[in-house]
């Protein structure tokens, strides 16, 4: 079951929460959901030389807050926090948001922990035609050292130029895929070479978490026997 669907998709209300928080009637909801693919789109683009590693967004009456973790903050903010407030009105206008938008950056402590992260890296050293198998070792000892319990990248595509394409993938640690309250970081892209596209997947196993639901039905329990006590 793990292996055939998205590793957070399959932990959600468990260890993992949604990138969208928000509410909407069936006439706005389609609305809604299609700018929320043009915000995250925009700002992945022009936030590409930052790293975004996770954009959040979260809806109110009248007011959007857009929260995007990067590893590079002073590109992302620029001088005086210029930058910002260049993207909020370049949101505003190609983009026709009405309601007044919040943008916020928040600084990743951890991004060889972040597989979106480790993704985007692997991908800009393979355009620039360096051996995958280098670049595979070093991403994997990089985040061993960071303390990732288990990673696994796996490529496909015409690997170093060769005429029939191939796939490979390097594994170190363990990737519990079917363990609900295992936390895996998962993100696939696309290297574009001169050869040809390459396929890059990545996923990271940094422990395991409690569900969420668990915790909470654990602490209600309690209270119920007080009061059949008390009674």
């Amino acid at each position: 079951m793990g292996q055939k669907t998205h590793p957070k998709c399959f932990r959600l209300t468990t260890v993992e929460d949604w990138d969208a928080h928000w509410f909407a009637s069936k006439k706005t909801f389609g609305d809604n959901l299609v700018q929320d693919v043009k915000i995250r789109k925009f700002l992945e683009q022009e936030l590409k030389s930052a790293q975004v590693s996770r954009l959040e967004i979260r809806r109110y009456p009248g007011r959007v807050i857009i929260n995007v973790r990067v590893v590079r903050m002073g590109i992302a903010v620029g001088k005086g926090a210029s930058r910002r407030d260049e993207l909020k009105d370049a949101l505003k206008k190609k983009l026709r948001i009405d309601e007044d938008i919040h943008l916020d950056f928040y600084e990743e402590t951890t991004p060889d922990l972040n597989a979106r992260v480790v993704m985007e890296n692997i991908c800009q050293q393979l355009e620039r035609r360096i051996n995958f198998r280098r670049v595979l070792r070093q991403t994997l000892r990089r985040s061993e050292q960071a303390g990732a319990q288990g990673i696994k990248i796996m490529v496909s595509g015409r690997l170093n130029g060769a005429e029939m394409s191939r796939r490979e993938w390097y594994l170190r640690g363990r990737i519990p895929l079917h363990t609900m309250r295992a936390k895996i970081s998962y993100s696939c892209g696309v290297a574009k070479t001169i050869f040809g596209s390459i396929g890059v997947k990545v996923w990271i196993f940094t422990g395991e978490e409690l569900p969420k639901t668990n915790a909470s039905a654990e602490k209600a329990v309690p209270k119920k026997t007080e009061v059949a006590r008390n009674a």
